[in-house]
């Protein structure tokens, strides 16, 4: 195919893609949808949520990230809802020396989220996430902590991301087109 057809045929594709979404009826989940109409008032929901603060390191990360997503101006002040988290964390070795020792690591980091109305203590939804970080072996100790710490603050920037996008999904469903 000569480069001119190429291109064309890129953008041919291009917009019937784009037609094809756009008959679907798909709105976006924060802005503004198609037909001008404001879509409901996600991030006000999203900013009514309290997040329970883990004691572990890790617990704290996350709970960072969520607030930075959920809520960036702080926790509220009079809360509607209740995040609870559940943090399982763990380190499989996936890259073997010939004398077996250890070169990579995946790192898992699983969250159990429990979303709740505070008045009524109410379960609204609940899931669980899942991420997974890598990380090599070095031949500094220090460097291996380093690695390690990375691997868990990224394992754990993902998890508050998908947890943030479920959220949103809920409260978007929840109060209608």
């Amino acid at each position: 195919m000569r480069p001119a057809r190429r291109s064309g045929f890129a953008l041919v594709c291009a917009a019937a893609a784009i037609l094809a979404v756009s008959a679907c009826g798909f709105r976006p989940l924060y802005g503004i949808g198609g037909g001008g109409e404001p879509n409901p008032d996600v991030v006000a929901e999203l900013g009514a949520i309290e997040i329970e603060l883990g004691p572990d390191r890790l617990d704290q990360v996350v709970y960072s990230d969520l607030l930075d997503r959920i809520s960036p101006f702080g926790p509220p002040s009079a809360p509607r809802y209740r995040l609870d988290l559940t943090l399982r964390q763990s380190k499989q070795g996936v890259a073997l020396e010939r004398d077996a020792t250890v070169t990579r690591f995946n790192l898992t980091l699983v969250a159990a989220y429990v979303l709740a109305d505070v008045a009524s203590g109410e379960t609204l939804t609940a899931g669980s996430v899942r991420a997974v970080a890598a990380y090599n072996v070095l031949r500094s100790e220090l460097a291996n902590v380093v690695a390690e710490r990375d691997a868990r603050d990224r394992a754990a920037r993902n998890v508050a991301d998908e947890i943030n996008a479920r959220l949103a999904v809920y409260f978007r469903g929840r109060t209608g087109p």
